[in-house]
């Protein structure tokens, strides 16, 4: 094969952001209850995980509650700007990275909503982490796996 056999290499560039970050900073500022960061520092803090990949995100938004973070996709929304959902950040594949608003769940909503033993079930908010789950299960006899091997 010759160099002129090999195919046209693809490259995928990533998305622009928002036109009017400072706009999507002020409204999430008004409208959502929680941390807006929009500083160099959280962004950098933000453009990683567990693995090699980088990207910055446009913002990070720490939501009190889940209703808040709801308000912040909302906002997110009407200024056409992509959001992930963050929840440890523990990622090995670059899943909580992206050129986006960053909704960081881990801060505020992280507790266990409820526990049904009879019918073996639990409902949490997105950024409990799984040790704090278990823990808070112990009594019950309960326990959610499996086990990662982080």
């Amino acid at each position: 094969m010759t160099t002129s056999d090999l195919p046209v290499p693809a490259v995928r560039r990533p998305a622009a952001p928002p036109r009017d970050t400072a706009a999507l900073e002020r409204a999430l500022r008004e409208r959502v209850d929680g941390e807006v960061r929009f500083d160099a520092g959280s962004r950098a803090a933000y453009s990683t995980d567990a693995s090699n990949f980088r990207q910055t995100p446009i913002g990070v938004v720490l939501p009190q509650t889940p209703e808040a973070a709801a308000e912040a996709l909302a906002v997110a929304r009407e200024h056409d700007a992509p959001v992930l959902s963050r929840g440890g950040g523990t990622s090995l594949a670059g899943q909580c990275t992206n050129t986006a608003v960053v909704i960081d769940w881990s801060k505020y909503c992280d507790r266990v909503e409820s526990v049904d033993q009879d019918a073996r079930t639990c409902v949490v908010q997105p950024g409990i982490v799984l040790d704090q789950l278990n823990r808070q299960l112990a009594p019950t006899g309960l326990r959610f796996g499996p086990e990662p091997a982080s």
